[in-house]
């Protein structure tokens, strides 16, 4: 999605553009307006208006980064159960951004991520439009009505994910994600509400095993980007918790700097 630029922003870019790169730019700009423009965004802008940064090529010798600290953070926790074309309309509402599947998907294979749909992602079915298994030898192989495969678990039933979280089956209807679902998100949901959107739940002791709900942390995504880019998580509860408030302390600072 186009990002739509105030003379202020226009007249800012203008002003720091020579001798940076575009994603120089996007950076410094998304730190003073509180944006969330990509390096594309920028090289675009500046084709339109004419602005010339004047600085030589770059050996590009790894990919250009794709998302902020904050946004990685997010599609780690949300990668498990969506498809690309899920996750990057996910990433793509959430964060106002216009990220295409084919760019989750490759991204997700550089940072060896998967959402545990093996096989299924962006695929239609091998027997799409046909009756039976396949449709060999018409419907003899097929399932009757209300028979169920010899591999079905029942609603209730647990499993443990490639990333070590606890899966729980929730429901026999719907699509893989909302079928089985993050067991501590069950638990912690329960007692809370749902988890309200820009937030996420941190194990305190990093132990993903551990469901006791003390041990479940609702925080923002700005909070765990913070948390991570500070290396503030520990395997000690307690410290975890401590660096929760000095992560809080930095974001006050950061803002009150911009404010200066």
């Amino acid at each position: 999605m186009p990002h739509k630029y105030s003379n202020e922003q226009r007249d800012f870019i203008r002003e720091v553009a020579p001798g940076r790169y575009n994603a120089e730019i996007a950076e410094l700009f998304n730190k003073k307006f509180g944006a969330q423009v990509t390096e594309g965004q920028i090289k675009s802008f500046k084709a339109n208006y004419k602005i010339q940064s004047n600085v030589p090529k770059k050996r590009r010798t790894e990919p250009e980064r794709l998302f902020s600290k904050e946004q990685v953070a997010f599609i780690q926790e949300n990668v498990i159960g969506l498809s690309n074309q899920e996750l990057a309309d996910l990433v793509n509402r959430t964060f106002n951004l216009s990220v295409a599947t084919k760019q989750i998907k490759a991204w997700k294979n550089r940072h060896r991520l998967s959402s545990g749909l093996k096989g299924t992602e962006g695929k239609a079915p091998p027997n799409k439009g046909t009756k039976g298994l396949y449709n060999v030898g018409g419907n003899e192989t097929s399932f009757k009505k209300g028979q169920r495969p010899n591999n079905y678990k029942p609603v209730g039933s647990e499993r443990i994910d490639q990333e070590g979280y606890l899966l729980i089956k929730v429901s026999d209807d719907g699509p893989w994600h909302k079928r089985w679902r993050h067991k501590h998100k069950v638990l912690w949901e329960e007692v809370n509400g749902p988890i309200p959107r820009g937030h996420v739940l941190l194990f305190a002791d990093q132990n993903k095993q551990n469901l006791a709900l003390d041990n479940l942390i609702l925080i923002t995504n700005k909070q765990l980007a913070v948390l991570n880019r500070r290396a503030l998580i520990h395997k000690d509860a307690d410290l975890t918790k401590t660096g929760i408030v000095i992560a809080d302390i930095y974001s006050k600072i950061s803002a009150r700097r911009k404010k200066a």
